[in-house]
């Protein structure tokens, strides 16, 4: 045995002297394994596939189960895995700015994008916003910290909802003429996500929680200009989400837990009198539709100027006005101006060329604005009655705070 170990060690030594072990004296260094993170191996399928799954779930769980309890278990669950595992990246709401610009100027566009931002809306179309109610980690967010609710005065909450209006279409008149994406730029929960954002956007996300404690979800409400799409969908929805699946009790416990005050209270039909009275002042108003549009186009034509700043050419033009030989330093433009061997006439041309897009674009996003404000105005003197409290199609999140506090919603 002693001998057979001996032999076995000799041809083992005699083996590493014909195969030596490379010598590595030239200093150079093995990398080091890279092993991706869990969240890089999920495809685009994948992401896609758990977009439609979560919204097929918040239907059932919004129109079957009706329940409030299980309606937030689920949107916790979507915000840990679309907010802080997927940290954001799923955001139907800055696909807005991918979609115009491959609409407006053509080229590619990856079609995980194009679903992330059409199956919300198509579900919207469909059940109403079952997309607010779970999947959405801005939503959910906000949703947790719900504490107090406070009712927004009527005359406080409607201009603050002109609000998501002028951020999708000045959003998109930025994205179109080169100037970033602004959208992106000023949400303040994606980079709060991805713990990437700068102190003034996370200080604002901060603040917006601590609003939503007293104020329910103001993102949501008063910002998101994904909103503004999902609202117009969900006000032709197929099947829209009730307060009860019975018969209406008129017992307005509805009313005092929806935090968004997205009820509607029963309206009674109207004598000869009002009816004549509510048709005249429906005319007047269609009437005031052409100069409300023209004045806000006009508004958005004196903005345009203001609003083309944001572009690099202009912010270079404009350092070079106020510059001088002692603070150019302070304006890294001028450098890179001096760098590319542009002439001023080149730049002012450019400029110019500039401003003037923006200045159509304003004009068209304020003529856009006027537009759904006045047929806002012109909804508000509808006829129609309805003798149930109802969800208002288009401000109700499907949150199903109301299911519980309706007697005739008891399984």
């Amino acid at each position: 045995m002693i001998a057979a170990l001996a032999g076995l060690c000799a041809f083992t030594a005699l083996g590493e002297s014909r195969f030596p072990q490379p010598q590595f004296d030239s200093g150079y260094a093995a990398p080091a394994a890279h092993h991706p993170p869990f969240t890089a191996l999920v495809s685009e399928w994948a992401d896609v596939a758990l977009l439609a799954l979560a919204l097929g779930v918040t239907v059932w769980l919004v129109h079957r189960v009706r329940s409030r309890r299980w309606i937030l278990v689920f949107a916790v669950v979507c915000l840990a895995w679309f907010g802080f595992i997927r940290q954001g990246c799923f955001c139907p709401i800055g696909a807005i700015q991918n979609v115009a610009v491959a609409a407006v100027q053509g080229g590619g566009l990856a079609w995980s994008v194009v679903a992330f931002f059409a199956l919300p809306l198509i579900s919207a179309l469909l059940f109403g916003r079952v997309f607010c109610a779970s999947v959405c980690p801005l939503g959910v967010l906000q949703e947790i910290f719900i504490i107090r609710p406070q009712r927004v005065p009527r005359v406080l909450d409607v201009p603050l909802r002109l609000i998501p209006l002028g951020v999708l279409a000045f959003g998109l008149v930025y994205t179109l003429n080169g100037a970033g994406y602004l959208i992106c730029r000023t949400d303040p929960f994606v980079g709060f996500f991805r713990r990437s954002a700068p102190l003034s956007l996370l200080l604002a996300g901060m603040a917006v929680v601590l609003l939503g404690m007293v104020v329910a979800r103001p993102y949501c409400r008063y910002f998101c200009p994904y909103g503004v799409l999902l609202e117009w969908c969900s006000r032709l929805a197929w099947k829209p989400v009730r307060i009860t699946p019975q018969d209406c009790v008129n017992c307005r416990l509805c009313v005092g837990v929806c935090p968004v005050d997205a009820i509607e209270v029963p309206r009674e039909a109207l004598n000869d009198t009002a009816r004549a009275h509510q048709f005249r002042r429906f005319t007047a108003m269609l009437l005031a539709v052409p100069l409300l549009v023209a004045g806000c186009a006009g508004t958005g034509w004196l903005a345009g100027a203001f609003v083309a700043k944001a572009h690099p050419l202009v912010e270079t033009a404009e350092a070079l006005r106020v510059a001088t030989p002692e603070t150019e330093d302070l304006y890294p433009h001028i450098e890179v101006f001096k760098k590319s061997g542009v002439s001023q006439e080149t730049l002012d041309a450019e400029v110019a060329a500039v401003t003037g897009r923006f200045r159509r674009g304003s004009a068209v996003a304020g003529a856009f604005i006027g537009l759904v404000v006045a047929l806002r105005i012109l909804g508000l003197s509808r006829l129609r009655t309805h003798t149930e409290h109802e969800a208002n199609r288009f401000r109700c999140v499907a949150c199903g705070r109301c299911y519980p506090a309706c007697p005739k919603n008891a399984r």
